[in-house]
């Protein structure tokens, strides 16, 4: 699978903290904020899609009308994601192919006319931080949950990870408390099984 879509290799945590705490960590470690912008996701769905089935195939086959809020802009877009995991859950593979659009309201009836409906919504607000060598997006979920991801080139840090093991490594020197040991946490499927199951 390829047609136009941009691949990225990554990881999310789920932090085991809660945000005042995590803050200060990340202060004592030097790390300071660079950015700070609002994602809004609704994920839509085909009708006929069977909720019971496979999370990760349920979400594969959603598109997502999505909302980026900075300080100075206000992106529209349908967005389709896409992950392959490992029989141990790890995503091998991660993609994405994005379409601007002008107004998420015609966005939404678009899918619904053609038979789409909305599963769940993920509003995310996200804190970038990065110290000399390291740089985390910090990710406030639905008010309740709060993920940490790195990706493979940073921006601020102008750094890039030749493999997810080197990201992990990086990550874990900062004694940051995660949950479960997952650094391949997937935020629609958890929001999906709070919701569905």
């Amino acid at each position: 699978m390829n047609n136009g879509m941009h691949f990225e290799k990554e990881i999310t945590v789920h932090v085991d903290m809660d945000l005042d705490s995590l803050m200060v960590l990340l202060n004592k470690q030097n790390f300071i904020l660079n950015e700070e912008y609002d994602i809004n996701d609704i994920y839509m769905v085909k009708s006929e899609v069977d909720l019971n089935s496979n999370v990760l195939d349920i979400l594969n086959n959603s598109v997502l009308i999505r909302n980026i809020i900075t300080e100075t802009k206000n992106m529209k877009k349908i967005t389709y994601k896409y992950k392959e995991c490992n029989e141990d859950g790890e995503i091998v593979k991660n993609g994405k192919v994005d379409c601007n659009v002008t107004s998420i309201e015609e966005a939404k009836n678009l899918l619904e006319a053609i038979d789409y409906r909305e599963l769940i919504t993920i509003n995310d607000h996200v804190m970038v931080y990065s110290n000399k060598d390291t740089e985390l997006a910090v990710q406030y979920v639905n008010n309740k949950h709060i993920y940490i991801e790195i990706e493979e080139d940073n921006e601020f840090t102008g750094r890039h990870y030749d493999s997810i093991s080197d990201m992990i490594n990086d990550f874990n020197k900062y004694n940051i408390p995660i949950r479960d040991e997952n650094y391949f946490v997937k935020k629609a499927e958890i929001e999906f099984n709070e919701q569905y199951r």
